[in-house]
């Protein structure tokens, strides 16, 4: 009596159906998430009744020697002393 041999499944597994499920679902959320609307409240925001105007910058530049230069906005800057700087610093905060 003869036995009939079984054939070995083989293990490799075929990655290609695998990708192509991925960019399917990839593709379906893309759109789906286009069709939804957010919930988002309106509000109405107040209207300023001034224009605020921005303040130049202030620039202080230390160089390799120590010397201190200050600078308000695009102005060409000015040689400065250690005790000159808190001022310098001051009158552009206040």
């Amino acid at each position: 009596m003869a036995l009939k041999r079984r054939q070995k499944i083989s293990p490799s597994f075929s990655m290609s159906s695998m990708t192509d499920l991925i960019f399917l679902l990839l593709i379906f959320f893309m759109i789906t998430s286009t069709m939804v609307s957010p919930n988002a409240i309106k509000v109405l925001l107040p209207q300023g009744s001034e224009q605020t105007s921005a303040k130049p910058m202030a620039r202080v530049i230390i160089d390799k020697d120590l010397n201190y230069y200050g600078a308000f906005g695009n102005e060409d800057e000015m040689p400065l002393t250690m005790d000159e700087l808190t001022p310098f610093l001051q009158e552009y905060h206040g």
